[in-house]
């Protein structure tokens, strides 16, 4: 019964976590980047500079000086860029974030960058609050399966830390 419910989640978790469903990048009135402001941002100003959307908006933590900590917030680019620290710092205040930012900017669709193991749980909670276009767009990582230097960096932690998200999830279906 155990090895058949380890088995049923290691295969659901190839469609949810490795290789989620994930949308291409279209353009749109926002290139939106989850946090924390990661190698995603590489990804995320190749979308810009392609010309995906003229507004590249950044989820960011405030470090003790109450600046932004992600080096883009201070740069200078020819699209326009918001830094926005989100309350609470967690997925669900992103999306209320992008709903806020969606209202104050006028923003009908918005692409919305994070890496591929967090786009389908982002897509069922960016979907409860933005009523725009929304486009999931992934940043692929290859990980490995076990990582003895960073818990966070391997597959099996990432299965165990997103299945339990999408529980909470299921238990708050509030924006």
């Amino acid at each position: 019964m155990i090895i058949a419910f380890v088995t049923v989640w290691a295969i659901a978790g190839i469609f949810l976590y490795v290789a989620p469903p994930a949308d291409e990048p279209r353009h749109a009135d926002v290139v939106f980047v989850l946090g924390p402001p990661d190698q995603r941002m590489v990804y995320a100003e190749q979308l810009m500079q392609q010309g995906y959307a003229h507004t590249l908006a950044v989820s960011s933590p405030v470090g003790k000086d109450g600046r932004f900590t992600a080096d883009i917030c201070d740069a200078q680019r020819p699209y326009r860029i918001i830094c926005f620290n989100p309350d609470p710092f967690t997925t669900q205040g992103e999306a209320r974030a992008l709903k806020n930012l969606s209202q104050q900017y006028g923003w009908k669709s918005a692409d919305v960058l994070t890496v591929q193991f967090h786009v389908t749980r982002a897509r069922v909670i960016m979907g409860r609050c933005y009523g725009g276009e929304l486009h999931m767009v992934a940043e692929r990582r290859s990980l490995p399966l076990i990582s003895l230097t960073s818990r966070t960096g391997s597959w099996a932690y990432q299965y165990l830390y997103q299945t339990a998200a999408f529980v909470k999830v299921a238990i708050h279906p509030e924006c």
